[in-house]
């Protein structure tokens, strides 16, 4: 048998979900191509791992594979971190990131922490929230930042920031909707954005177990509104992209629109408006969690704080 890692991976994932369609979700693969993988190792190991059953249930040689997966999986993770392969003899940190949050605020925390501590290798690992409350056990992280709707159990979890949503519109959309109100609907929205006023407009879809996904939901839910959504696509940037190209109005974090270069902003402006939108509660935080046993020692508290740091500027900034 070939030892396949990312095999060993999506068989602790379904093991764990006891769903296939759930796991493939996770692991950003198809359901037909995880039961491939799963199939073609049940093959080479010459055992039935699965009961076929609703929920997805182990056999005793699946049990009994799955702890050694994650064996394995823990022991690959000891040497990577312990190996100087391309760390030299630096102290490395596993880190979990919101792939999107990552985007936005890496840039301004990561240089000055580097700086401080030259002899520190970080080994991110940038996910969405989905996949990283249920990666963190498995691979090792030791500190979390991103959009967490929930944690672990034996997990702790710190808010460092209101994850507040605005509206783009792309001005072509506008214009048809408006008319010669243009100017006017512009100026009654500068506050607060009215999303009843875009009910007929197209909109952009996020997939709804997404942190995006789950903020649109929560204002189409507030507004009592059922637009038409022309596409739907995972990831929020690329949702961004086609939105400024004039394809459909998208909600998205306003960390993220932030935290864009101003002369990169000036030039999305020029294709879209953006409108703030009323803060509602439920919106998922921008948050740290860890390991509540273990908790944060060393170079990864001394991350954890820079992270702090940043959010409290930011949001003192926001005032």
């Amino acid at each position: 048998m070939i030892l396949d890692f990312d095999v060993l991976k999506s068989y602790v994932a379904v093991a764990e979900e006891k769903s296939f369609s759930t796991a493939a979700k996770h692991l950003f693969i198809s359901q037909q191509s995880l039961s491939k993988q799963i199939a073609r190792l049940e093959e080479e190991l010459g055992s039935q791992l699965f009961l076929r059953s609703r929920p997805l249930g182990l056999t005793t040689d699946g049990k009994l594979f799955l702890q050694t997966a994650k064996e394995i999986l823990q022991l690959r993770q000891e040497y990577e971190d312990n190996s100087s392969r391309g760390t030299g003899t630096a102290q490395v940190l596993n880190i979990g990131i919101e792939h999107t949050v990552a985007r936005a605020v890496l840039p301004h925390v990561l240089p000055g922490f580097l700086d401080a501590y030259p002899d520190t290798f970080l080994r991110l690992y940038e996910e969405s929230p989905e996949v990283l409350q249920k990666s963190v056990a498995r691979d090792g992280v030791d500190l979390v930042i991103g959009s967490i709707s929930g944690t672990p159990d034996n997990y702790e979890s710190v808010p460092l920031c209101r994850k507040e949503q605005v509206l783009v519109v792309p001005k072509k959309v506008l214009r048809d909707l408006a008319g010669d109100g243009y100017d006017r609907v512009c100026a009654s929205f500068a506050k607060n954005a009215d999303l009843n006023y875009f009910a007929d407009a197209p909109f952009i879809k996020i997939p709804r177990l997404s942190s995006g996904g789950r903020a649109l939901n929560s204002y189409l839910k507030y507004y009592d509104i059922s637009p038409r959504f022309v596409c739907e696509l995972t990831n929020v940037e690329n949702a961004f992209q086609l939105c400024n190209s004039g394809l459909g109005v998208l909600i998205y974090a306003r960390l993220f629109w932030d935290m864009l270069d101003r002369e990169m902003q000036q030039d999305y402006l020029k294709n879209v408006e953006i409108f703030p939108l009323p803060y509602l509660p439920d919106i998922d935080s921008v948050c740290a969690y860890y390991n509540r046993e273990t908790g944060l020692h060393g170079r990864t508290k001394e991350l954890f704080n820079c992270f702090v740091e940043f959010f409290n500027g930011y949001k003192l900034s926001q005032r």
